[in-house]
């Protein structure tokens, strides 16, 4: 799986460690793992284990140790791969409508998905006992459903007509919904436990198109293009807080956010460029990947320390570069 004849050479440049401001603190947890959520239909499925990463090549799921980096084969023979993700120990995938539950090459069904089929621009997440799925239907609505994971049940919990994107992030016992059109944005909290919707902003003043989509107790991220703006749960209101791209020379596009970190870049002649920000917009690290040829590189998540950088060369191989974030060593996954 790694690539042949291609020089990757990274040039890092720490550019201070120390956050400004308060951090954010919670006392509330969250089992959602959204390092590796991607509802860009191009990007590629990986999912964070215990002890290993495990990604899609073709039909085939593969693992990578965490502490050897031995790579195999973890279960073969899937149609479309739609979704994968570590929950609770364990590995699932959403492949052919049909969500799996996957051990060691042994594929155990777990129950229809078939809403699945009439969505575009899908984004699947496993949480509190919850197969959560938002997508766009063939008129346009947004949609939000929810699986229970012991039975199968399934319950709409949002929709709104005429919408361009939707995207959830689940924090706690809440599905933190983002939706809107060129017209207007909408934010909501759906919580699992009372099945209540609380809105939390609708407006036509503050408008994203493709928005990269966060949550935490106490704010909610969004993303348009290289811009980071924050919504504000004291305020109730939203505003940007600042801009990769404000000196109009460089094209960054956001491809994670955590609590903490905030991670663009953008591919040129030379190369892709990782640059990475804490949440106030104070620079921490910026990343320059060598790359030759006609290389396509994307930042595809991230873990507690590392940013992801899944470079693929068109001819079927493909790489996967952890750059650490918080002292700039880097190493090759796989």
């Amino acid at each position: 799986m790694r690539i042949k004849n291609i020089i990757i050479m990274i040039t890092v440049a720490v550019l201070g460690l120390s956050l400004c401001g308060c951090l954010m603190t919670s006392d509330l947890s969250t089992d959602a793992n959204m390092n590796f959520d991607q509802y860009g239909e191009d990007y590629p499925q990986i999912a964070e284990g215990d002890d290993a990463y495990y990604y899609v090549n073709g039909t085939d799921i593969y693992s990578c140790d965490n502490y050897t980096g031995d790579v195999a084969v973890y279960c073969s023979g899937f149609g479309s791969i739609d979704y994968l993700g570590y929950y609770d120990g364990g590995v699932y995938t959403v492949s052919d409508n049909m969500l799996y539950s996957v051990s060691n090459n042994i594929k155990t069904k777990i129950f229809d998905v078939s809403e699945a089929e009439s969505l575009s621009k899908k984004q699947y997440v496993m949480h509190s006992g919850w197969l959560i799925l938002c997508g766009l239907s063939e008129d346009g609505n947004a949609k939000v459903l929810t699986y229970s994971l012991e039975d199968g049940a399934c319950e709409t919990v949002y929709e709104i007509t005429d919408a361009d994107y939707v995207r959830v992030c689940p924090y706690s016992e809440v599905i933190y919904i983002l939706s809107g059109n060129s017209e207007i944005t909408e934010l909501c909290g759906y919580d699992l436990d009372s099945g209540e919707t609380s809105y939390l902003y609708n407006s036509g003043v503050c408008v994203f198109t493709d928005p990269f989509f966060r949550a935490t107790v106490e704010a909610a991220y969004i993303s348009e293009g290289g811009a980071v703006y924050v919504y504000d749960v004291t305020s109730g209101g939203i505003y940007e807080s600042f801009d990769f791209n404000s000196d109009d020379t460089t094209a960054y596009e956001i491809g994670g956010i955590v609590e903490y970190y905030v991670f663009a870049g953008y591919s040129d002649e030379s190369g892709y460029h990782l640059y990475v920000k804490d949440i106030y917009g104070n620079d921490k690290i910026v990343t320059d990947i060598a790359l030759s040829g006609e290389i396509e590189a994307v930042i595809c998540g991230n873990d507690s320390q590392r940013v992801f950088i899944w470079v693929d060369t068109g001819s079927g191989d493909s790489s996967v570069i952890a750059v650490n974030f918080l002292n700039g060593e880097f190493e090759t996954l796989w």
